[in-house]
Protein backbone atom coordinates (compact mmCIF):
# COMPACT_ATOMS: atom_id res chain seq x y z
CA UNK A 1 0.00 0.00 0.00
CA UNK A 2 2.78 2.54 0.70
CA UNK A 3 3.98 1.93 -2.90
CA UNK A 4 0.64 3.19 -4.24
CA UNK A 5 0.12 6.70 -2.93
CA UNK A 6 -3.12 7.07 -4.89
CA UNK A 7 -4.67 4.34 -2.72
CA UNK A 8 -6.19 6.22 0.23
CA UNK A 9 -8.24 4.28 2.76
CA UNK A 10 -11.46 6.14 3.50
CA UNK A 11 -12.31 5.80 7.20
CA UNK A 12 -14.75 7.46 9.61
CA UNK A 13 -16.34 7.37 13.04
CA UNK A 14 -20.13 7.50 13.45
CA UNK A 15 -21.85 8.69 16.61
CA UNK A 16 -24.20 11.09 18.36
CA UNK A 17 -22.58 13.22 19.72
CA UNK A 18 -19.37 13.04 17.70
CA UNK A 19 -17.54 16.38 17.88
CA UNK A 20 -15.56 15.20 20.93
CA UNK A 21 -14.12 12.14 19.18
CA UNK A 22 -10.34 11.94 18.95
CA UNK A 23 -10.44 8.91 16.67
CA UNK A 24 -9.28 10.87 13.60
CA UNK A 25 -6.17 11.96 15.50
CA UNK A 26 -5.40 8.40 16.59
CA UNK A 27 -5.71 6.79 13.19
CA UNK A 28 -3.81 9.54 11.41
CA UNK A 29 -0.98 8.94 13.91
CA UNK A 30 -1.02 5.19 13.18
CA UNK A 31 -1.12 5.82 9.42
CA UNK A 32 1.85 8.19 9.56
CA UNK A 33 3.82 5.70 11.64
CA UNK A 34 3.13 2.83 9.24
CA UNK A 35 3.48 4.76 5.99
CA UNK A 36 -0.15 4.40 4.93
CA UNK A 37 -2.46 6.99 3.37
CA UNK A 38 -5.88 7.45 4.95
CA UNK A 39 -8.68 9.95 5.21
CA UNK A 40 -10.66 9.88 8.45
CA UNK A 41 -13.72 11.97 9.28
CA UNK A 42 -16.29 12.36 12.02
CA UNK A 43 -19.85 11.67 10.87
CA UNK A 44 -22.67 12.84 13.09
CA UNK A 45 -25.58 10.42 12.80
CA UNK A 46 -28.75 10.38 14.85
CA UNK A 47 -30.48 7.02 15.26
CA UNK A 48 -32.83 7.72 12.35
CA UNK A 49 -29.92 8.77 10.11
CA UNK A 50 -27.50 5.89 10.69
CA UNK A 51 -28.61 3.69 7.79
CA UNK A 52 -28.67 6.55 5.28
CA UNK A 53 -25.27 7.88 6.31
CA UNK A 54 -23.68 4.43 6.29
CA UNK A 55 -24.95 3.83 2.75
CA UNK A 56 -23.62 7.22 1.66
CA UNK A 57 -20.25 6.38 3.20
CA UNK A 58 -20.13 3.10 1.26
CA UNK A 59 -21.08 4.86 -1.98
CA UNK A 60 -18.23 7.31 -1.42
CA UNK A 61 -15.73 4.44 -1.11
CA UNK A 62 -15.76 3.88 2.64
CA UNK A 63 -13.37 1.14 3.73
CA UNK A 64 -13.79 1.04 7.50
CA UNK A 65 -15.50 2.79 10.37
CA UNK A 66 -15.59 3.10 14.11
CA UNK A 67 -18.99 3.15 15.81
CA UNK A 68 -19.54 4.97 19.07
CA UNK A 69 -22.51 5.84 21.30
CA UNK A 70 -25.38 5.25 20.84
CA UNK A 71 -25.13 2.99 17.78
CA UNK A 72 -23.10 -0.04 18.89
CA UNK A 73 -26.11 -2.34 18.98
CA UNK A 74 -28.20 -0.80 16.21
CA UNK A 75 -25.37 -1.01 13.70
CA UNK A 76 -25.42 -4.81 13.90
CA UNK A 77 -28.46 -4.77 11.62
CA UNK A 78 -26.25 -3.30 8.89
CA UNK A 79 -23.51 -5.96 9.13
CA UNK A 80 -23.23 -8.81 6.66
CA UNK A 81 -20.85 -10.75 8.92
CA UNK A 82 -20.00 -10.59 12.63
CA UNK A 83 -16.80 -11.58 14.39
CA UNK A 84 -17.00 -14.04 17.27
CA UNK A 85 -16.39 -11.30 19.83
CA UNK A 86 -19.08 -9.08 18.28
CA UNK A 87 -21.55 -11.96 18.46
CA UNK A 88 -20.68 -12.63 22.07
CA UNK A 89 -20.94 -8.97 23.04
CA UNK A 90 -24.02 -8.36 20.87
CA UNK A 91 -22.45 -5.01 20.03
CA UNK A 92 -20.19 -3.64 17.28
CA UNK A 93 -17.67 -0.79 17.47
CA UNK A 94 -15.71 -1.45 14.24
CA UNK A 95 -16.80 -2.02 10.64
CA UNK A 96 -14.52 -3.30 7.88
CA UNK A 97 -15.64 -3.38 4.25
CA UNK A 98 -15.08 -6.46 2.08
CA UNK A 99 -16.47 -7.81 -1.18
CA UNK A 100 -19.24 -9.49 0.80
CA UNK A 101 -20.23 -6.34 2.71
CA UNK A 102 -19.60 -5.07 6.22
CA UNK A 103 -17.79 -7.17 8.82
CA UNK A 104 -18.76 -6.06 12.31
CA UNK A 105 -16.22 -6.50 15.10
CA UNK A 106 -15.83 -5.33 18.69
CA UNK A 107 -12.41 -4.16 19.88
CA UNK A 108 -13.58 -2.48 23.11
CA UNK A 109 -12.90 -5.42 25.39
CA UNK A 110 -9.40 -6.00 24.07
CA UNK A 111 -8.66 -2.30 24.44
CA UNK A 112 -9.88 -2.19 28.03
CA UNK A 113 -7.83 -5.21 29.08
CA UNK A 114 -4.66 -3.78 27.56
CA UNK A 115 -5.16 -0.49 29.39
CA UNK A 116 -5.97 -2.10 32.74
CA UNK A 117 -2.88 -4.27 32.34
CA UNK A 118 -0.78 -1.17 31.62
CA UNK A 119 -2.16 0.43 34.80
CA UNK A 120 -1.44 -2.60 36.97
CA UNK A 121 -5.09 -3.37 37.82
CA UNK A 122 -5.41 -6.99 38.96
CA UNK A 123 -8.43 -8.71 37.44
CA UNK A 124 -8.06 -12.32 38.56
CA UNK A 125 -10.86 -12.98 41.02
CA UNK A 126 -11.89 -9.32 41.07
CA UNK A 127 -15.36 -8.13 42.03
CA UNK A 128 -16.52 -5.66 39.37
CA UNK A 129 -19.41 -3.19 39.36
CA UNK A 130 -20.37 -1.66 36.00
CA UNK A 131 -22.74 1.32 35.87
CA UNK A 132 -24.67 1.20 32.59
CA UNK A 133 -26.00 -1.59 30.39
CA UNK A 134 -25.59 -0.24 26.86
CA UNK A 135 -23.38 -1.19 23.95
CA UNK A 136 -20.18 -0.12 25.71
CA UNK A 137 -20.86 -2.53 28.58
CA UNK A 138 -21.73 -5.35 26.17
CA UNK A 139 -18.35 -4.84 24.51
CA UNK A 140 -16.26 -5.17 27.67
CA UNK A 141 -17.99 -7.79 29.82
CA UNK A 142 -16.91 -10.85 27.77
CA UNK A 143 -13.28 -9.71 27.88
CA UNK A 144 -13.44 -9.19 31.66
CA UNK A 145 -14.87 -12.69 32.06
CA UNK A 146 -12.09 -14.14 29.93
CA UNK A 147 -9.57 -12.27 32.09
CA UNK A 148 -10.75 -14.25 35.12
CA UNK A 149 -12.76 -11.78 37.19
CA UNK A 150 -14.67 -13.30 40.07
CA UNK A 151 -18.03 -11.76 39.28
CA UNK A 152 -19.65 -8.71 37.69
CA UNK A 153 -22.69 -6.71 38.80
CA UNK A 154 -24.23 -4.71 35.94
CA UNK A 155 -26.28 -1.88 37.45
CA UNK A 156 -28.61 0.27 35.39
CA UNK A 157 -31.48 2.69 35.92
CA UNK A 158 -33.59 0.12 34.08
CA UNK A 159 -32.99 -3.21 35.78
CA UNK A 160 -34.80 -4.88 32.86
CA UNK A 161 -32.17 -3.60 30.41
CA UNK A 162 -29.40 -4.91 32.65
CA UNK A 163 -31.18 -8.26 32.90
CA UNK A 164 -31.47 -8.45 29.12
CA UNK A 165 -27.69 -8.03 28.84
CA UNK A 166 -27.08 -10.70 31.46
CA UNK A 167 -29.34 -13.14 29.66
CA UNK A 168 -27.46 -12.51 26.42
CA UNK A 169 -24.13 -13.28 28.06
CA UNK A 170 -25.42 -16.40 29.83
CA UNK A 171 -22.59 -16.55 32.38
CA UNK A 172 -23.35 -17.20 36.07
CA UNK A 173 -20.66 -14.72 37.10
CA UNK A 174 -22.70 -11.80 35.74
CA UNK A 175 -25.78 -10.53 37.57
CA UNK A 176 -28.11 -7.60 36.90
CA UNK A 177 -29.21 -4.92 39.31
CA UNK A 178 -31.08 -1.65 39.46
CA UNK A 179 -29.05 1.28 40.78
CA UNK A 180 -29.46 1.45 44.53
CA UNK A 181 -27.74 3.01 47.55
CA UNK A 182 -25.61 0.01 48.46
CA UNK A 183 -24.68 -3.47 47.27
CA UNK A 184 -23.53 -5.05 50.50
CA UNK A 185 -20.08 -5.89 49.22
CA UNK A 186 -16.72 -4.36 48.43
CA UNK A 187 -15.81 -4.02 44.77
CA UNK A 188 -12.29 -4.06 43.39
CA UNK A 189 -13.14 -2.29 40.14
CA UNK A 190 -15.90 0.20 39.36
CA UNK A 191 -16.49 1.01 35.69
CA UNK A 192 -18.68 3.91 34.58
CA UNK A 193 -20.16 3.02 31.19
CA UNK A 194 -23.10 5.41 30.71
CA UNK A 195 -23.22 8.26 28.19
CA UNK A 196 -24.31 10.79 30.83
CA UNK A 197 -21.05 12.70 30.65
CA UNK A 198 -21.50 13.31 26.93
CA UNK A 199 -24.85 15.02 27.47
CA UNK A 200 -24.06 17.00 30.64
CA UNK A 201 -26.58 14.82 32.46
CA UNK A 202 -26.44 13.97 36.14
CA UNK A 203 -24.34 10.86 36.65
CA UNK A 204 -26.23 7.85 38.03
CA UNK A 205 -23.90 7.46 41.01
CA UNK A 206 -25.67 6.73 44.28
CA UNK A 207 -23.61 6.11 47.41
CA UNK A 208 -22.57 2.65 46.39
CA UNK A 209 -19.00 2.43 47.56
CA UNK A 210 -17.64 0.22 50.26
CA UNK A 211 -13.87 0.30 50.27
CA UNK A 212 -11.85 1.93 47.51
CA UNK A 213 -12.25 0.25 44.12
CA UNK A 214 -10.22 1.33 41.12
CA UNK A 215 -12.59 3.69 39.26
CA UNK A 216 -12.50 3.64 35.46
CA UNK A 217 -14.57 5.79 33.10
CA UNK A 218 -14.95 4.40 29.60
CA UNK A 219 -15.32 8.00 28.38
CA UNK A 220 -12.43 10.44 28.20
CA UNK A 221 -11.85 14.16 28.26
CA UNK A 222 -14.62 16.46 29.45
CA UNK A 223 -17.19 13.64 29.44
CA UNK A 224 -15.28 11.84 32.19
CA UNK A 225 -14.61 14.80 34.49
CA UNK A 226 -17.63 14.45 36.77
CA UNK A 227 -17.07 10.76 37.39
CA UNK A 228 -13.35 11.18 38.02
CA UNK A 229 -14.07 14.05 40.43
CA UNK A 230 -16.55 11.81 42.24
CA UNK A 231 -13.97 9.01 42.44
CA UNK A 232 -11.33 11.40 43.81
CA UNK A 233 -13.75 12.61 46.47
CA UNK A 234 -14.13 9.00 47.60
CA UNK A 235 -10.36 8.48 47.79
CA UNK A 236 -10.21 6.06 44.87
CA UNK A 237 -7.54 5.62 42.24
CA UNK A 238 -9.09 6.53 38.94
CA UNK A 239 -8.57 7.14 35.23
CA UNK A 240 -10.50 7.93 32.10
CA UNK A 241 -10.77 5.76 29.00
CA UNK A 242 -8.08 7.45 26.90
CA UNK A 243 -5.73 4.46 27.17
CA UNK A 244 -8.55 2.13 26.19
CA UNK A 245 -9.36 4.39 23.25
CA UNK A 246 -5.79 4.10 21.98
CA UNK A 247 -5.66 0.32 22.47
CA UNK A 248 -9.01 -0.44 20.84
CA UNK A 249 -8.10 1.89 17.96
CA UNK A 250 -4.92 -0.11 17.39
CA UNK A 251 -7.09 -3.24 17.09
CA UNK A 252 -9.37 -1.50 14.57
CA UNK A 253 -6.42 -0.23 12.55
CA UNK A 254 -5.03 -3.75 12.32
CA UNK A 255 -8.39 -5.03 11.07
CA UNK A 256 -8.44 -2.44 8.28
CA UNK A 257 -4.76 -2.54 7.27
CA UNK A 258 -3.14 -5.76 8.62
CA UNK A 259 -0.65 -3.48 10.40
CA UNK A 260 0.14 -4.36 14.02
CA UNK A 261 0.62 -1.36 16.31
CA UNK A 262 3.40 -2.03 18.83
CA UNK A 263 3.03 -1.28 22.57
CA UNK A 264 5.75 1.34 22.16
CA UNK A 265 3.77 3.11 19.45
CA UNK A 266 0.62 2.99 21.56
CA UNK A 267 2.53 4.50 24.47
CA UNK A 268 3.93 7.27 22.27
CA UNK A 269 0.43 8.17 21.06
CA UNK A 270 -0.95 8.11 24.61
CA UNK A 271 1.75 10.56 25.73
CA UNK A 272 0.98 12.83 22.77
CA UNK A 273 -2.75 12.84 23.57
CA UNK A 274 -2.08 13.83 27.18
CA UNK A 275 -0.10 16.95 26.21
Amino acid sequence: MPDHPARVLKLAVFGDPIAHSRSPELHRFFAAATGLSISYERIHARADELATKLHAFIAAGGHGANITVPHKQAVMAHCDQLSARAVRAAAVNTLARSDSGWLGDNTDGAGLLLDLQDKGVELTGAAVLIIGAGGATRGIVPALLDAGVGHIVVANRSAAKAQDLVQTLADSRVVASALKPGYGETFDLLIHATAAGHHNSALPLPEILSGHPYCYDLSYGTASHNFLHWAAQHGCRHCDGLGMLVAQAAESFKLWTDQTISPELRAALFRQLQQ
